[in-house]
């Protein structure tokens, strides 16, 4: 009778439990998402508005001013995924960049398994490729500096990431059926982040951070081959609530339009006439 009693405490307890753990890991990964928020504005500070790079790869002349450098899986080149700018605004801390319910391995140059060094990552129309948007969305804006955000409490910079679709430091939100057009929703590779009892932390431009639940079920179930990873294509999910509201917080029109060539490093746009690789000098151009 003694046992069954326990058994019975036992199996009430553990689902309170387990929420208290999901409520306890949600709130340190809120509190990395406004720890680099901080990061992110004091780089902008120190860079007269300027803001940094969402991606840039470590061979680029541009990988100075990007906000973490490399992709996953780890390799002898790309050891550093979290050495971006904002690195040293953050103490030099490793940990900041991982949500604390992110379990999933990658291996080193060793074969070891080890922990992927970032769950984040960055809007990529927040800095942009370089300075860049990538080839297609020429016709939306790439925010350069503070002062192009208008709106910033309306547009994310960064949310986690589902671990199998983390690449280089950006999140790409396809903007394709925005606004009145939702037959075209649709994913390209890149997927947010389900830690959170189907629910992504985002932190936004002007330093606030907030959850956002998943509604359907195409967000929260991608597809996945044999070896668990997201095809690099286009998956067509009309009329999806949850790209809605994620196009809603990413970017606008670019008006009025200009000119761009390209496509140029890593599938990107490039500004017509414009004399530097990125948007800003690097060190040696």
């Amino acid at each position: 009778m003694v046992i069954a009693i326990i058994a019975i405490l036992a199996a009430l307890l553990l689902p309170a439990l387990a929420k208290a753990k999901q409520t306890a890991t949600g709130a340190a990964c809120l509190n990395n998402n406004k720890q680099l928020m901080v990061a992110w504005s004091m780089f902008a500070t120190d860079n007269d508005g300027h803001i940094p790079y969402a991606s840039a790869y470590y061979q680029e002349p541009t990988v100075t001013f990007s906000w973490a450098v490399g992709g996953s899986p780890l390799n002898s080149s790309e050891s550093y995924i979290t050495k971006g700018v904002i690195y040293k605004y953050v103490g030099k801390s490793d940990d900041v960049f991982r949500c604390p319910a992110d379990n999933s391995l990658v291996k080193d140059n060793t074969g070891n398994l080890v922990k992927r060094d970032r769950s984040y990552s960055m809007n990529i129309f927040m800095g942009g490729w370089s300075g860049w948007a990538f080839w297609g969305d020429q016709q939306w804006q790439v925010y350069h500096t503070l002062e192009d955000i208008r709106n910033p409490s309306e547009r994310f910079v960064l949310l986690d990431m589902r671990p199998n679709s983390i690449n280089a430091g950006n999140y790409r939100v396809d903007m394709s059926g925005w606004p009145d057009k939702p037959n075209l929703h649709r994913f390209w590779q890149d997927y947010p982040g389900v830690y959170h009892n189907d629910a992504t932390m985002f932190s936004f431009a002007d330093g606030h951070c907030d959850k956002r639940r998943w509604l359907d079920d195409r967000t929260k179930n991608p597809p996945e081959d044999g070896a668990g990873n997201i095809p690099n294509r286009k998956i067509s999910t009309p009329k999806n609530r949850d790209v809605h509201w994620m196009q809603e917080r990413t970017t606008r029109e670019e008006v009025p339009q200009r000119k761009y060539i390209g496509p140029a490093y890593a599938y990107t746009a490039k500004l017509a006439g414009h004399p530097y690789w990125g948007y800003w000098k690097s060190p040696g151009e």
